[in-house]
């Protein structure tokens, strides 16, 4: 008998394993990526592993084997040793060679490593097809390699010159016609948006800021804990990198002891002694990875910002252009005076290695050299690994981790974020449309600051691309976004959640404290000031519509319900219309809607009823988007079986009842929504709403009832059941009820109790965060197929488009692999017999550093999951044509009239007039600019 006949728990089943990328990407990076490393300051790579002193092969591997005991299901340690082998041992003379009996060095275990995964070609470079990983799909290696370790480090690597700068994995056939037909960048966070390396040149500048704080990198899951002691690092990192590079500039003569120490005794230096004491000290520490011999952070911070002379000037008068951040952002560049991208990162590891090589072929390698080098190495590859989330960290909980991260390091990228965001986007590559989001301000001012910076940066793309991609300049659009919360207090980022949902948003009287309009409204007011900042300016700058193309809402999905959103939505789409119509608006199309839903969820069929929520009550049959909607691609079988049972609060899962009763009993529900119900499925949900109704209200209340109060709270601030017309803040949150017409709600007496409860009791709170355990069996299945299959044919019906993106969701949504990504059953490349309607799709790439990808990345990722599912390539080429076609269309961004220099003008000069901004626009170029700067570390004394 099937499971779903049966009742069986699905949870016994076999689930998903891990890759076997992602396994052998942990193996071949751990020598220079995990802390391990670190703290023992790998040299060499002993292939006995036997316990000799200054040997520390055998302990690094204890503690990989350790660490991948607990993710590698169905790795034996014959497997796990033989890929070992493979990547630390062989030497790169030749594969199937014997390894040295000295030892693999690390520079020949990173050679070995590129050579591995990259063909040895100048420029543009390709995955290496000549390996053993070729034969299990190198592709997938190769990516999964990148979510390990910075894909700029292997670049460096490869013993070609010119160096190689950037790898080609996208098929040629699709970029091409991509490019041609124009390809739009619909879904992208301006927050991260930028790769690493510039990233990394932002982080170096940020460093040298004098007024760099102790705790502006601290929280759960960083490497060193979670004080900050990860800065600290980075700081003697940063400090190292000048020593180095300074080093190898003046002939690489000695040892790099001797070098440290003429500097304390060299008149051209004019280093005072306690200066030269903090860099001695900084360099011992690195070396050994030694926290004790650290100095201490205050010693570091102004150590580095005397080393690095335009940190300061960098944070007051921030780059305005990308040439100009690769110029003056890393203290190498500035010494060298390059000006390409990563060119002082590049600088450095290429002459490193070459001068390490070329010390070992004499026989007097300097020790003190390679360890602080490697040791700094290792600092930016954990650096690298804190702000790229993490492979097995699913939920968008983990994501906020990583993505918070960056705020303090991207200040030096914020007067050319637009630029970054445009070339990030297409990879280098000119793409026909960018839609960036970013949060508003609290501020009609500051955010009008921030979007006449972005003009002004997006002024400097128009003037540099001409005509751009097709014969037409690139389009620009901002989205801005509205962010979901858990707490004020910001515990659950912390990594500290109280326990049952204390202190959140949600809880209507946190320790017995009174909050004026029940749950969610101190977070609704916070929102109530961003949303009105937004239309304060749109009403005094009117034209701002024009680059102003949308709203969302993003971040901790189940941290806020739909129904605090609705009015959020509903006000600024009303208040931009009336704008639209002024003379001096020049008649804009309208605010286009959009919502990242659908993607966390503790149970399917939540994910499903969030996205139901949205589509019809906060869209209200507007059309628009839908930010990543996994949940309508997720198969449902494959989930249970490997999820087995969910534990969730009360009250959830009886909204999710509630939401499916609804639609099998049609109530209150256009005809596109109506789900036919598996056999025996209404009554036993009626029994569990009527049990958690119980629970929850201490009252057994009939489903009609909850469900017409479910339709009422999404209803509160909508005609026709309220009046129109309604504001936002707290004074209108917390007199919601006295809006609505309560002769028009059924059993309404009901209704109000159940709502005012539900918004306003601490007890009914807390009695809905008790939770509840659901086992996945057959019936449970079933019904989640149905609601899926009736959820897709409304997003269908309605013509609403799902952004995907694939690299996020194969992160958050903790897929595995890219063959199981929802898109191949939301909208498969072939049409399949008795599947629900395909929904229609467009690709973006989200975050960009926290995924580490970019626009045409993602469109070869799909590629490869549908090649790798099976289907031919000439069926998978029409399929992404048509996701990119639908990606155009659905964009929110629109052509600039007449020309888009001539309306960026207008619009940098209405955004400056509203600024009182002087005519004559941006700021003029700084009178001491980076080519003042002749020396890297110049005197601290």
């Amino acid at each position: 008998m099937s499971a779903e006949g049966s009742g069986q728990v699905l949870g016994a089943l076999p689930p998903r394993r891990i890759p076997e990328a992602y396994v052998r990407a942990e193996v071949a990076c751990f020598p220079l990526t995990h802390l391990e490393a670190f703290r023992r300051s790998v040299m060499v790579l002993e292939p006995w592993l036997d316990n000799r002193a200054g040997q520390p092969t055998r302990g690094l591997w204890r503690e990989c084997e350790k660490s991948l005991s607990e993710h590698a299901s169905g790795w034996s340690l014959d497997r796990l040793v033989a890929v070992r082998d493979f990547f630390w041992f062989i030497h790169p003379g030749g594969l199937g060679a014997r390894p040295s009996e000295r030892g693999v060095s690390l520079c020949g275990y990173l050679r070995h490593l590129a050579m591995a995964h990259l063909e040895r070609r100048s420029g543009v470079t390709e995955i290496a097809q000549s390996t053993t990983a070729e034969a299990v799909e190198a592709l997938a290696h190769y990516r999964w390699l990148t979510f390990a370790l910075p894909e700029d480090l292997l670049l460096s690597a490869l013993p070609v010159s010119p160096p190689a700068t950037r790898v080609n994995i996208e098929p040629p056939l699709l970029v091409r016609h991509l490019l041609d037909r124009g390809v739009t960048e619909i879904h992208h966070h301006i927050g991260a948006g930028m790769d690493f390396p510039l990233m990394w040149a932002s982080l170096l500048s940020t460093l040298g800021e004098p007024g760099l704080e102790r705790d502006a990198l601290r929280g759960p899951g960083l490497p060193f804990g979670d004080e900050g002691r990860l800065l600290d690092w980075l700081l003697a990192a940063a400090v190292a990198r000048c020593v180095l590079a300074e080093f190898l500039l003046r002939g690489g003569e000695g040892t790099l002891w001797d070098f440290v120490r003429d500097l304390g005794h060299s008149p051209s230096w004019r280093w005072l002694p306690r200066w030269w004491r903090v860099l001695a000290r900084t360099l011992r520490a690195l070396a050994w990875g030694q926290e004790g011999l650290l100095p201490e952070f205050e010693e570091l911070r102004d150590l580095y910002a005397a080393l690095h002379p335009m940190a300061s000037h960098n944070a007051s008068e921030p780059p305005e252009t990308l040439d100009e951040v690769w110029r003056r952002c890393d203290p190498i560049a500035l010494r060298l005076r390059l000006n390409k991208p990563n060119a002082g990162e590049r600088w450095l590891v290429r002459n490193a290695l070459s001068w390490m090589e070329h010390q070992e072929r004499l026989q007097a390698t300097d020790k003190s050299f390679c360890r602080v080098f490697w040791q700094a190495l290792r600092i930016r590859c954990l650096c690298y690994r804190a702000f790229v989330q993490r492979p097995m960290t699913a939920g968008l909980q983990w994501f906020l981790r990583f993505y918070g991260r960056l705020h303090s390091f991207r200040g030096p990228l914020r007067a050319a974020r637009a630029e970054a965001s445009y070339y990030v986007a297409g990879g280098n590559q000119p793409i026909a449309a960018l839609e960036v989001r970013t949060s508003p301000a609290e501020d009609p001012m500051k955010l009008a600051e921030e979007l006449w910076r972005m003009m002004g940066s997006w002024r400097h793309v128009l003037r540099q691309t001409g005509s751009g991609c097709g014969g037409q300049a690139p389009e620009f659009g901002v989205v801005l976004h509205l962010t979901k919360s858990r707490d004020p207090s910001r515990h659950w980022l912390a990594g500290a959640p109280p326990a049952f949902g204390g202190g959140s948003y949600a809880e209507p009287h946190p320790r017995g404290e009174m909050r004026m309009g029940g749950r969610f409204a101190d977070y609704h007011t916070s929102q109530s000031t961003k949303v009105q900042a937004l239309v304060d300016l749109l009403r005094a700058v009117p034209l701002a519509l024009w680059l102003v193309r949308g709203l969302d809402v993003a971040s901790d999905e189940l941290g806020v319900p739909t129904w605090v959103m609705v009015p959020l939505y509903r006000f600024v789409r009303r208040e931009a219309a009336r704008v639209a119509v002024v003379s001096s608006a020049r008649s804009p199309p309208p605010l286009r809607m959009t919502a990242h839903v659908g993607e966390d969820f503790r149970h399917l069929m939540e994910g499903l009823r969030r996205i139901y929520e949205c589509v019809h009550y906060q869209l209200d049959r507007t059309g628009g988007r839908l930010g990543h909607a996994t949940a309508l691609g997720v198969e449902p079988r494959m989930w249970a079986e490997s999820v087995g049972a969910v534990m969730m609060p009360a009250e959830e899962r009886l909204w999710d009842l509630v939401f499916e009763w609804r639609l099998y009993s049609r109530f209150r529900l256009p005809p596109e929504l109506w789900v036919e119900a598996p056999p025996g499925r209404p009554q036993q949900v009626q029994n569990a709403i009527r049990e958690l109704s119980e629970l929850v209200f201490g009252r057994d209340f009939q489903p009609p009832v909850l469900a017409e109060a479910h339709h009422v709270l999404h209803n509160l601030w909508c005609p026709p059941l309220a009046k129109e017309g309604a504001e936002v803040g707290l004074d209108a949150f917390s007199r919601a009820f006295q809006r609505v017409d309560w002769l028009q709600v059924q059993s309404h007496r009901d209704v109000w109790r159940i709502l005012s409860k539900y918004r306003e009791s601490e007890s009914v709170y807390l009695r809905g965060q008790k939770l509840v355990d659901i086992a996945l069996d057959g019936s449970e299945v079933a019904a989640l197929r149905a609601v899926q299959d009736g959820m897709r044919r409304c997003v269908a019906a309605r013509g609403i488009v799902v952004e995907v993106n694939p690299s996020s969701n194969l992160l958050i949504g903790n897929l595995l692999d890219l063959r199981n990504h929802p898109i191949l059953r939301l909208f498969p490349p072939q049409s399949q017999e008795g599947q629900p309607p395909p929904v229609p799709i467009a690709v973006g790439a989200d975050d960009p550093l926290t995924f580490s990808t970019f626009l045409l990345r993602e469109y070869s990722l799909l590629h490869e999951a549908a090649v790798g599912a099976g289907y031919p390539e000439r069926v998978v080429h029409e399929w992404l044509a048509t996701v990119r076609q639908t990606s155009m269309d659905a964009r929110f961004t629109v052509p600039w009239r007449p020309t888009a220099l001539g309306m960026a003008e207008e619009l940098l000069e209405s955004l400056g007039d509203y600024l009182m901004k002087p005519s004559s626009g941006l700021r003029a170029p700084p009178s001491r600019s980076w080519e003042s700067y002749g020396s890297l570390a110049g005197p601290p004394g």
